[in-house]
This record gives structure tokens, sequence and C-alpha cells, in this order.
């Protein structure tokens, strides 16, 4: 059944609902069918419709291989071993678009060989690890998204060289491509400068940001991004889009010592290979690229987000992606003498024209999005009106690298949108809407009351107009988080619609969302940005400044203290003063602190490793004399914690039920 046939049905069924009900005079709804701009593309086109499993891509230029590993012919790239097992959910299901299980048998655990010393460590995780190996050493691009990832793929990667590891190239700043570093590298290493760990250098600062300034929420958005609080396979997440699934376990960090600067390169030679590290802001303003000259392959990072159309906008929360930097970013790779380009995610491709026709197809959708976007914007239009006429065209909407398995055109405009204009539609209600409770009470009786809205949303689901029925749910569910009735059928609303789509996030978010309604999240398997060793890793100043944002300013208001902090190893001082409900960070420690604390970045560290135990562990170091307070006393210490907040947990973290 086609999506405009079930649209064509909705109106029938309210109508026929709300005549019962006695409310003929309802609004009328009013079908979704714009002809402003391309004709639609996105899931429901006929791209992805009867499509063939078995079938490969093949126009003469870009060409996939028989192998279903890489594009190309197999003149330079050869799958050298395979484990013969996948992490992705790979079987035919009435709950999984066909596109979507499609998509996931490209995900087969191999080691992938590019040129001569050139290995992907591809399928065991969301990233896929590169190794270079030169004349006296190995380059590592991106360790991976844990330790536990990391080893599995070094297991392999050392059945081929046992050459001693002479650096690490972090593509950019997401856990992803960070997070394995330690089965690699120790701090002693990188210390010495034994081993190089290069990166732009705003990927400390980024670090920061996720792992703990807003580590709690976008921990738990990443998990229902994920959907990680169902089951896998056919009635939970199939693949992650990027690749099979993230490979949760321990989260490492060690800062670099090689540091790149905005859009400069870094031309170096390291055990024999000569590399150019660009520095090419798009999904991330760190991110660095990689070109082998002497070989002609460009490892494009996640300037390209494997085979799916961008996240130009990631729905579990991100700042602002500038498009137009994105795309003139692909721009500078396109001027590179290319062979072979190989990614952080999805497959390699061989041939300089094959090369050249993803870099074109993935830079024009997205400048043809953003500007398609701009133009619209420049006529009046919101983001609602927006996602009806910005589709992509044809050409570049059937396009093998552009499936919206991961980013969505739909998403990436309410985006582009917000980053120009911000939130304000032009519409003065906006600027101060009823309190959101009160609406929520005002739209139930202006509805004809709660049941009325539940036979309405049966009536939806029934006409398979999903989305309808859980938006006019959310209403009943506010007045009354615990009616059981309605988060139900929300939740089968949910369950339905995520059968539905080929974009991965959609499906996922549904799935978690509907475990939420049901009061069924499995937390056994969340992803927590969380890490103590991200932590103590991060420089000093990073971390009090994190404290700042956790004061509870309404019990602080009146409220005039500080406290500081010297660290005898390190030579840092730093003061954090509350003051009236806000709380500054001061590089020195001031004369006048209440609480004036003697200790050494050592000590901090072992605090911060020892989480909930923290308090023993700044106990037993007042015994020994490493935690010494030279003003003030742990009364008062305890008085300025006690003003900063504790972060929610997840399982109190409500995103659906509000």
């Amino acid at each position: 059944m086609t999506k405009r046939f079930k649209q064509l049905l909705l109106p029938v069924a309210i109508t026929s609902t709300l005549l019962v009900a006695g409310y003929s005079a309802a609004t009328p709804v009013v079908e979704a069918s714009s002809t402003v701009g391309q004709e639609l593309q996105t899931s429901a086109a006929s791209q992805y419709q009867d499509i063939d499993m078995d079938a490969r891509y093949n126009d003469g230029v870009l060409i996939e291989h028989s192998s279903n590993m890489f594009w190309g012919k197999g003149e330079r790239i050869k799958v050298l071993s395979k484990t013969g097992e996948t992490l992705a959910y790979t079987a035919e299901s009435e709950h999984v678009h066909p596109t979507l299980t499609k998509h996931s048998r490209k995900m087969d655990q191999a080691i992938i060989q590019v040129d001569d010393n050139v290995y992907l460590g591809y399928g065991f995780g969301i990233d896929t690890p590169v190794m270079i190996e030169g004349d006296d050493g190995i380059i590592i691009v991106d360790p991976g998204e844990s330790v536990e990832m990391a080893e599995s793929v070094k297991e392999q990667f050392r059945k081929i060289t046992d050459k001693p590891l002479k650096a690490i190239i972090y593509s950019h700043n997401h856990i992803d491509h960070i997070s394995g570093v330690r089965a690699w590298a120790t701090d002693e290493q990188v210390s010495s400068g034994e081993v190089k760990i290069i990166a732009q250098d705003g990927l400390t600062a980024a670090v920061a940001n996720w792992s703990s300034n807003l580590g709690s929420l976008f921990g738990h958005r990443t998990s229902y991004t994920g959907a990680k609080h169902v089951e896998e396979g056919e009635h939970g997440t199939v693949n992650d889009g990027l690749g099979p699934r993230f490979m949760q376990g321990a989260i490492s960090f060690i800062e670099p010592n090689t540091l790149i600067a905005t859009n400069a390169t870094l031309d170096i030679t390291i055990a024999g290979v000569r590399m150019q590290i660009v520095n090419v802001p798009s999904e991330t303003k760190d991110e660095v690229v990689v070109y082998l000259p002497e070989q002609k392959i460009l490892h494009a990072a996640e300037v390209l987000q494997g085979e799916n159309f961008p996240n130009l906008h990631t729905i579990r929360g991100t700042k602002f992606r500038d498009p137009a930097m994105w795309f003139k970013g692909i721009d500078v790779m396109r001027q590179f003498d290319t062979e072979i380009m190989i990614n952080s995610h999805g497959r390699p491709v061989e041939g300089k024209a094959a090369v050249a026709n993803v870099l074109t197809a993935y830079r024009d959708a997205i400048q043809y999005t953003h500007d398609q976007t701009i133009r619209y914007m420049n006529k009046g239009l919101t983001p609602d009106e927006l996602v009806e006429v910005v589709k992509l065209p044809k050409h570049l909407a059937e396009h093998p690298w552009l499936g919206e398995h991961y980013g969505t055109v739909a998403h990436a405009v309410r985006q582009i949108y917000v980053g120009y204009v911000g939130f304000y539609e032009a519409d003065p209600w906006q600027l101060e809407p009823m309190a959101y409770q009160q609406r929520a009470k005002a739209f139930v009786e202006l509805m004809g009351g709660r049941d009325n809205i539940i036979s309405t949303a049966k009536a939806a689901i029934e006409a398979k107009n999903y989305t309808f029925a859980a938006e006019i749910l959310s209403y009943p569910i506010t007045v009354n988080k615990d009616d059981m009735q309605a988060r139900q059928l929300k939740a089968a609303a949910y369950k339905a619609w995520s059968a539905e789509q080929v974009n991965i996030n959609w499906r996922n978010w549904a799935l978690n969302a509907a475990a939420e309604l049901e009061g069924e999240r499995d937390f056994s398997n969340l992803i927590s940005f969380a890490s103590v060793d991200v932590l103590t890793a991060l420089p000093s100043k990073q971390i009090f400044d994190m404290m700042t944002a956790t004061l509870i300013a309404e019990n602080t208001v009146d409220v005039n203290m500080a406290m500081s902090y010297s660290f005898a190893d390190t030579e840092e001082a730093f003061t954090i003063e509350i003051r009236n409900g806000i709380a500054q960070l001061h590089t020195e420690a001031l004369a006048d602190a209440d609480v004036k604390i003697a200790t050494s970045r050592a000590v901090l560290n072992q605090i911060l490793m020892a989480g909930p135990n923290s308090l023993q562990v700044i106990a037993s170091n007042m015994e020994n004399g490493n935690f010494k307070f030279e003003q003030g006393g742990i009364k008062g210490f305890g008085l300025f914690m006690s003003y900063f907040d504790q972060a929610t947990s997840p399982q109190d973290l409500m995103l659906i039920v509000r």
C-alpha cells in the first residue's frame, strides 16, 4: 500500500469517528500533497519499493563488487579474510523494511586489503579502524569505538605484521573514532613521543563537551538512536546505519601530542609513509582526512558518512552542522588525485572515475538540500512547509551512496532552518505559548475529550497514519502520564511505523519510544558517554569548567562562596566562585577563597576514578597529607559541593512520556 493511499484513508476514518462522537465541525485534515518543488523522493519513493535483495549496482562507472565488500573491479582491493560473522541482522522480516535488510548485508566482518600496505578492519563495529604498514612500524587511523572492539581488530591486524606502533590518527572527536586508543598505546608511549597521536587542535575540547557537559543527555539520546533499550533483531535494531552495530565497551582517551591547526595541512612521513593530513571541517570542525600521495589513496574519514545520505543534523542531538562548510570540505577532497577512497564508515571505492562519482554526488546532495532550503526560506516557508518542498531530485535520490538509511533530507531541512533563523517561525504566539501542561489540557478539551482522542487515534492507526495517531495521543499522556491505554496505543503506532522505515535512526527512535511508553526499557545495553578514562585524560581547566553548568542556581541566588584547588605536581591552580546564582571559573587560586585545597592532579584523578567512593579517597589522602585544607575544612567543602547538581539517572530521564 502506498503512502499516498494511506493518507487518503485518514480523512475518511477521522470524519466517521468524529461524526459518531458528534463533532462534525472538527478541523479538516489536510493531506501532505504539495506540488511545489521536486517530485516526492523519500522513503516512500519508487526506488525503495520491491527491491531486488541480490541485485548489485553497476552503471559502468560505479560498480559493486561481487564480494559485496567494496566498489570496483578488484584490481587493487581484495578481501584478505572474513570471519564468517556479521553483527548486523540480515534475515528478511515483515518487521524490517527490505531496504534496511539489504543495507545490513553490506556489513560482513572482514579484513580488506587496499593496495600493498593498507588494511581495513571492516564490520567489527560501527567504525572501521585502518592500519597503514610502513618500513619499520604501523599507523592506525581511528582505533575504534571501545577498547574491546579495538582489541578484536588488533588481533586480526597482528596476523599481518608485528611491527611496532608509530602513530595513531584521530579523524575527529566522536566516541566511535577515538575510544579504542588504549588497545594500542599507553600514556607513557605518548608522553615520551614514542607514539604520535595526531588530531586537529580542537578535538580535546570537543571530547570534553560530549563526555560531560551534556554527557548524560547525549548518552541517553544515543541509546534511543541505537534502540539500546529493546532487543536486537527484527523487533529492534538491525544495523546502525554507518555500520553493523556500535560495540559498547571501555571508553578510553589519550590526549593528542601532535596537533593540526584549523584548515591546515600536516605533511609528515612516518615509518617511511608520506602522508598529507588535512583539516576538512564538515561533520565536525575537527575532522581530518589522510591522503597518501604516492599511492593515491584517500582516507575520507567521516566527511562521507558511508553509503547513506549524511546526518546534516543528527536527531540524537548536536551543535549546528553547517552544510555549506560540509560540501565545500568535500570540494577540498575532490582536488586530490585519488584512485582509491576508504572511509571510517562504508565500503572502499576503487577507480578514479568511481571516486569522483561518489564525491560529486555526495557534495551535490548536501548543496542541493542546503540551497533549496535557503531558497524556500526566503519565500517565507517554515520547517513544516519546507519538508514538503525540499526533496532530492531523482538522480541524487537514487544514487547508491545517498540512501536515507542514516540521515534524511527531512530532518536536515528542519535543522538548516533552525541553524540560520532559530526556533521562532515569526508567529508571536510562539514567544509566549500557554504553559506546557495547560496547553495539553486545553487541546484535549478542544479535541472532544480524552475518549474521542483515543477513538480517533485507533481510526488513524487502522488507516496506517501512525504518526498522526502518535501526535494526538501525546496530549492525554501529558495530562495523565499514567494513562496506560493511551501510552500503549501510541507505542503500537510507533511499532507499526518503525517497520516501514528505511532510516535506521527513525526506526530505532520509534522502537525505543515504544519501550518507554510501555514501561519496558531494558537498561542493560545502555550507551553511556561517561568515562573516567576520558575525564582523567582531559586538561584540568576543562574538568573544572564542566562544573559550572551543574550549579543549582535557585539554591545559590544569595550565596557568595569560593573554593580553590592548587596542584603541586602540575603547578596549576583553579578557583570556582559561586556568585548569586552563577559559578565562575578562575585559573588561579583566589586569596580570599572560603575553601582552599592543596593537592595534586594525580589525587584529583583518583577522586574522579572513585566515583561514588570519592569521599573515602579524599579521606585517605587527607590522612597521608596529599589532600590538605589550607582554608576552611571538610564541612565547608561539603557545603560548597552541595550547591552542584547530580546527573539524572537514565531510568528517570523520560523523553517521550512527558
